[in-house]
């Protein structure tokens, strides 16, 4: 890869970018700022900003008897997804090519969703696919797209082997085949259900979906890792060439990837990852009003306004992604530890209630107490779990993390996509991030190209700034926090226990039964352990940590980044800058991972 990839946006051709991330990021937050969805068959509705995006492939021989039955039955479909998940905007990605492509971009439009159009070769060679009239009705619907865009020639193939129909034609078909499985969430197939070793085939395009790219069409990773793979809807679509299926004709069977197990679970799995989407789009639009200031100051916090003004829009609005899912993140994380407090709060109560009824007053409304305060922390509890509090935070937290560094790897002209890069560990935890990352993604402004001039120097120590220097300071001052904030939480824990004991020889220097001395002998070690627990389920030990590790990590970056920016080693730069990356993404996935093994829950044994 590595050639020219052009972009439109209706009639509007927009500044050439280069690398195969360019085309990736052109599923953009441009498609994903806040809107109306609004089509033919539906009313209108708010939807929030990440898309979920459906792909199709599918035979171009359709028969004309049998369009109006495809029709009706993708028409249901889309509209199930539309009404299923309300608050999500949708995005078909097409080629556009003769038949199924063409036959679902029409009913996707007419049922509120976007159109995007992945080329997969230059518009004057695409068309000489199509006769006269064919040509007119591909332009049409390229004009009503809301964006389109040329992959790049292969690697290895010169463009005057494309011109002619054969082998090298066929794999661009294959690498917008392949592309198109990479960025949708789910794919349609409209396919007769022949297996056929075709290059850039339907068939190919649904293994693509079901077991993964493969190289030369996709980066190559290890055999250990899972493979970005994903659902298939297949809908049992007769040909001219072959009108008998392999299947009842025009039944939609949803197939999934290998290693689910049933059925079921795999469905599950993946409803959870749309749910999620669902969940974040609900929220944003839920909350935009009241975070509009904190939103701003997250965006402030990322990269000042005196900077940002100089760039494109594309990145801007990454920034303004990033800002929704940060302060969203702070929002949940608030409600999380108030849940916990009170939680604790109950119990200590209910523990309380409980020894005043064995020590002071037996009468039943203090055991009736004690019951209740259990029976508000179970209330409290049902109540932020069905809401998902800790499970929104953490979701949200890992992808303003992830959002935070495609910022910066696109602003340092770095064209790999965070989405690559999940530890195998992480894998079924972020899996959703995975998808929403890819939907989020916006055009590049930086040039992928070998950074050169002053301009792109300047760039760099923006990067140096506002990421490299920001967070050594960021975690700096988080693990000085923590180590405070636990020490100071350990004395109270040893300072009640202490106290308890002390107590406890004194009831028995005096030589009679203190009631007073006996509760709070019973109810301090209550206290202990309640803060004991408070302080374990927020991993302040284990942050402790993971913080100074992280600010000895960040500082040796700022020197060692400083040093290759003032000798004008920009390539060298880069590359440091997406190592950087991964390890961010990789602490941050251990971040993740650590919370999500401490959930909230009522303590137990109070």
């Amino acid at each position: 890869m590595g050639k020219t990839i052009a972009v439109s946006r209706g009639e509007e051709l927009l500044p050439a970018a280069t690398g195969e991330s360019a085309v990736e990021d052109f599923i953009g937050i441009e498609l994903n700022k806040s809107h109306r969805a609004r089509g033919r068959f539906g009313v209108s509705h708010p939807a929030g900003p990440l898309p979920l995006i459906i792909g199709v492939t599918g035979h171009r021989d359709l028969r004309t008897e049998d369009i109006p039955k495809l029709e009706s039955t993708l028409r249901d479909e889309f509209l199930r997804l539309r009404k299923r998940y309300p608050s999500t905007p949708f995005v078909l990605l097409s080629a556009l090519a003769d038949g199924a492509d063409r036959l679902a971009a029409r009913i996707a439009m007419e049922a509120g969703m976007r159109l995007v159009v992945v080329l997969p070769m230059p518009v004057s060679l695409y068309e000489t696919d199509f006769d006269a009239a064919s040509r007119e009705e591909f332009r049409s619907l390229l004009t009503s797209a809301e964006h389109s865009f040329e992959l790049p020639i292969v690697e290895g193939i010169a463009m005057e082997e494309v011109v002619e129909h054969g082998p090298a034609r066929e794999r661009q078909y294959a690498q917008a085949g392949a592309y198109l499985a990479t960025h949708s969430a789910v794919l349609f197939a409209l396919w007769d259900g022949v297996i056929l070793h075709k290059v850039g085939g339907t068939s190919q395009i649904v293994r693509f979906k079901l077991e993964g790219v493969p190289v030369p069409y996709a980066r190559a990773h290890s055999q250990l890792d899972a493979p970005d793979s994903g659902p298939v809807y297949h809908l049992m679509t007769p040909r001219r060439s072959n009108p008998r299926p392999v299947g009842h004709p025009f039944t939609l069977h949803r197939l999934y990837p290998a290693g689910y197990g049933p059925r079921q679970e795999a469905e599950h799995d993946f409803d959870d990852i749309y749910d999620r989407m669902e969940t974040f789009n609900q929220d944003a639009i839920r909350y935009a009003e009241d975070l509009r200031e904190h939103r701003r100051n997250s965006e402030e916090y990322i990269f000042p306004s005196p900077a940002h003004h100089a760039m494109p829009t594309p990145l801007r609005e990454l920034r303004e992604f990033y800002a929704i899912a940060d302060v969203l993140s702070q929002r949940f994380q608030k409600r999380t530890l108030a849940i916990l407090k009170l939680l604790l709060t109950f119990v200590f109560f209910a523990a309380l209630f409980f020894e005043l009824y064995s020590s002071l007053f037996e009468e039943t409304p203090m055991i009736a107490l004690y019951l209740g305060m259990f029976v508000c922390a179970f209330a409290c509890y049902k109540w932020a779990d069905r809401k998902g509090y800790q499970t929104r935070y953490l979701d949200y937290r890992a992808l303003a993390e992830r959002l935070r560094v495609q910022f910066f790897w696109k602003l340092a002209g770095i064209e790999e996509s965070v989405a690559d890069y999940y530890l195998r560990k992480q894998r079924s935890e972020l899996e959703w991030i995975r998808n929403a990352v890819r939907s989020c993604m916006t055009e590049t402004c930086a040039d992928t190209t070998p950074l050169r001039s002053s301009t792109d120097t300047e760039r760099l120590r923006f990067v140096q700034k506002h990421w490299v220097e920001d967070q050594a300071k960021y975690f700096s001052r988080a693990a000085h926090r923590d180590h405070e904030q636990l020490h100071a939480q350990e004395k109270k824990v040893t300072f009640l226990f202490g106290l308890a004991l002390t107590l406890a020889v004194i009831q028995v220097a005096l030589g009679y039964v203190s009631q007073v001395l006996m509760l709070c002998i019973g109810v301090l070690p209550v206290a202990a352990a309640l803060l004991n627990h408070y302080l374990e389920k927020n991993a302040l030990a284990q942050h402790k940590r993971q913080y100074t590790r992280m600010s000895i990590f960040y500082n040796r970056a700022k020197q060692h980044l400083a040093s290759l920016i003032s000798e004008s080693r920009l390539t060298e730069a880069q590359s440091f800058l997406a190592e950087l990356g991964r390890e961010a993404l990789a602490e941050n996935g251990d971040w993740i991972l650590t919370h999500r093994d401490r959930p909230l829950e009522v303590p137990k044994g109070g």
